[in-house]
């Protein structure tokens, strides 16, 4: 190709708007990049969490579990002879089981029923907002991907309708990644 003939397409990619919308496209590239990162983090959040919610309940049910088996063998001690004693030992124990014990002879303390289920439900709730988090991050990936979409019809059918179109879905998208950012 000449010169000549180079100009003459530039010439015709200007005016036909070519240029414009491959820069659209460029933008919406940026933004569905940006948009697939945040959700693949959001996800990668979310599976920690679960892994750290999952580790919480099955820690509250095993001193559930032995604080249960304490406390019926606390009961069974106490009908036997001379049991009294070792009742008390099964209470004692079932009593840490629940509440607790503090840091004693440079062992860690250890956490209770009660506080571990806590954190279990706490981890519940983060997790159930990296979900919500992720999902919006997901959807403004469609919508970005939906406006890539438009705009390269609008450059093979040489129709600026879609053009026009893919604003609005750009737009739609940038408002759920916003939605999802601004979670709480």
């Amino acid at each position: 190709m000449n010169p000549e003939e180079l100009q003459e397409n530039a010439e015709e990619a200007q005016r036909s708007g070519q240029k414009i919308i491959g820069l659209t496209m460029a933008i919406v590239a940026v933004l569905l990049a940006a948009s697939t990162l945040l959700g693949h983090r959001a996800h990668t959040e979310e599976v920690v969490l679960q892994g750290d919610r999952n580790t919480q309940w099955v820690n509250f049910d095993t001193k559930r579990i032995q604080r249960t088996v304490d406390e019926d063998l606390a009961s069974l001690s106490e009908v036997l002879p001379g049991g009294e004693k070792k009742a008390e030992e099964f209470k004692e124990k079932a009593k840490i089981e629940r509440e607790g014990e503090p840091a004693k002879n440079g062992a860690p303390a250890k956490e209770g029923t009660d506080k571990i289920r806590e954190r279990a439900q706490e981890l519940d709730a983060e997790m159930k907002l990296a979900q919500r988090r992720a999902d919006r991050y997901d959807a403004s990936e469609l919508f970005l991907e939906i406006s890539i979409v438009l705009c390269s019809i609008a450059l093979l059918a040489e129709a600026k309708l879609y053009w026009r179109l893919s604003f609005l879905s750009t737009a739609i998208g940038i408002a759920i990644a916003a939605w999802g950012w601004f979670l709480r």
